[in-house]
């Protein structure tokens, strides 16, 4: 229903008023037929009212779009003169009868702080026109009674008005100001034409629908959008609510927004009053994907559904989509992630214990050197499970708030060389300045050592080390001459058991290197970086530069 103050009249309106020119209509037929029948020219002057009433109420429909309020006013004034013309008796009664209907039917669609007033000028009116010609006390009364009985009912009708006002815009309130995107909308075209297809031999709709989405399209475009909340504004991003009005632009709809329909095609075809359903690949107006839950609910008049006045709800679900996905990815990495852990640990253990099997067995005779050679490898391959082990309660210390750093003034250059030599001595390392830093010494010789195995696993056969100052910081670059990343997986290297496609096979590792590097150096006010110049793959630590420099033994 149209607010108190709407300007645009209602259906309902527009009905009431053909119902008056139809009343006019029959009334000055009749007029007619009783000149004719009693040969008096005066009964068919008194047809000219209501055929002037019924005209004006054609008119009102063509070019006054039904409005009420003007037709009751020229109307008035017909009936005024034409029973001056006339005067009162039993035909001329007959005159008011469209007046009567047209002005107590016309008390719904007053505005509310008008219907006083309006009935007022009514009585007023009625009164004139029908009995103002009486003479004695009696026909008086009875006038005066019907004229308030009259007044009464438009009172009555005007009151029922108003409870509807009252709860439209409650309903209104409630629509415009819900959280949740609201449609209303008007499903009658798509109920006829589903109706046609029935009447065609479609049977089996489910089928017939997802085989032929153009058939899907063609219905959806007799979909006519009434009205919108402001969430929906929000959710589609649109500018005003006539953007959203009105039939849908089906060039913009995905295959996944056109199977949504599906569903509430299917409800009106099975006469189910609601729906829910999942809408994919849905666009806002500036062209943002969306994913939603969609509820479709229509309203039933006489155990019919209401297909004029469809709500359907929209609820957007993007973000908890995305975190079910990476939700899935993350269990799918867990998955990999405890049997590449199984797999780097059971190596080098199985190489201790192999190694403990041969040096305890007394049948084996192992001289001095071998010995020495075999608890060197027994001791490297402990580092090497010790190293797993930390990385993974790094990892965990950080996602739990807990890891500690002890930042000091240190010579960035010299704790590089040391992790170079433990390494590889055969790795370049270039000192272009003396370097003094702020930092935990043992997370930076972590950085490096990760970086530099990183380098040479994964990387091209040539590492090198760049040691200097970059303005107000210090860095420290590990080049290799391998081939880049490719772009969309340079940050996927920095995340948690990720791994970079470089279009080859690699040797398998747990993948927290470069995850635990970067989060310490961000811990120590840093921060670990990935380029590509064309010629090597750079990774860059950045550190902060100390204000003086120090000499560090």
């Amino acid at each position: 229903m149209s607010s108190v103050n709407d300007p645009t009249p209602l259906a309902e309106e527009r009905v009431l008023v053909w119902i008056v020119a139809g009343f006019s209509a029959v009334t000055a037929v009749l007029y007619l037929l009783a000149g004719w029948s009693n040969a008096e020219p005066r009964y068919a002057v008194g047809a000219i009212g209501p055929a002037v009433v019924c005209a004006l109420a054609v008119v009102a429909v063509r070019f006054g779009r039904g409005r009420l309020l003007p037709l009751i006013l020229a109307a008035s004034g017909v009936i005024l003169v034409e029973t001056q013309i006339v005067g009162v008796d039993d035909f001329a009664d007959a005159a008011a009868i469209p007046f009567t209907v047209l002005a107590v039917g016309g008390a719904f669609f007053v505005p509310g702080r008008w219907v006083i007033p309006y009935v007022g000028a009514y009585g007023a009116a009625m009164f004139l026109s029908r009995y103002h010609w009486a003479n004695d006390d009696i026909a008086l009364l009875q006038a005066t009674i019907a004229v308030g009985a009259v007044m009464l009912g438009a009172l009555l009708v005007a009151g029922v008005r108003r409870g509807f006002d009252q709860r439209e815009e409650r309903f209104q309130s409630l629509f415009r100001n819900a959280p949740v995107s609201m449609w209303q909308e008007d499903f009658t075209a798509v109920g006829a034409a589903l109706r046609s297809l029935s009447e065609d031999g479609v049977e089996d709709f489910p089928t017939y629908l997802s085989e032929r989405p153009e058939e899907v399209r063609r219905l959806a475009a007799l979909v006519r959008v009434k009205d919108v909340n402001d969430a929906a504004l929000r959710l589609t991003e649109a500018p005003n609510r006539s953007v959203l009005i009105g039939s849908f632009s089906m060039d913009t709809f995905s295959r996944g927004a056109l199977e949504s329909f599906i569903p509430q095609f299917l409800s009106i075809v099975n006469d189910l009053d609601t729906t829910t359903t999942d809408l994919h690949g849905g666009l806002t107006v500036t062209g943002r994907p969306i994913e939603a839950l969609l509820v479709w609910s229509a309203p039933r008049v006489d155990g019919a559904l209401d297909l004029a006045n469809v709500t359907v709800a929209i609820v957007d679900i993007t973000r908890q989509r995305d975190a079910e996905r990476k939700l899935e990815d993350l269990l799918a990495t867990k998955d990999q992630l405890v049997a590449t852990i199984s797999h780097e640990i059971r190596t080098p253990l199985t190489a201790v214990v192999g190694i403990a099997e041969e040096l305890r067995n007394p049948g084996n005779v192992i001289d001095e050197t071998e010995r020495a050679e075999l608890l060197g490898l027994v001791a490297e391959q402990s580092v090497e499970v010790s190293r797993i082990v930390e990385d993974l309660l790094i990892v965990a210390r950080t996602d739990a708030g807990n890891l500690v750093v002890e930042p000091q003034q240190i010579n960035l250059g010299e704790e590089t060389q040391r992790v170079v030599r433990a390494i590889d001595q055969s790795i370049d390392v270039e000192l272009e300045s003396t370097t003094i830093v702020v930092a935990d010494p043992r997370r930076v010789r972590q950085i490096v050592r990760n970086l530099i195995t990183n380098a040479k696993r994964y990387g091209g056969p040539t590492t090198r080390v760049v040691v200097g100052e970059r303005g107000p910081t210090s860095v420290v670059e590990v080049r290799d001459d391998g081939d880049p990343i490719e772009t969309g997986s340079r940050t996927t290297v920095f995340e948690p058991y990720g791994r970079a496609q470089l279009g080859e096979k690699l040797p398998a590792s747990v993948g927290l290197g470069l995850t635990i590097s970067r989060r310490l150096a961000r811990h120590m006010g840093g921060d670990l970086t990935y380029d590509h110049d064309g010629v090597e793959a750079i990774f860059t630590l950045t550190l902060a530069t100390a204000s003086r420099p120090v000499s560090v033994p």
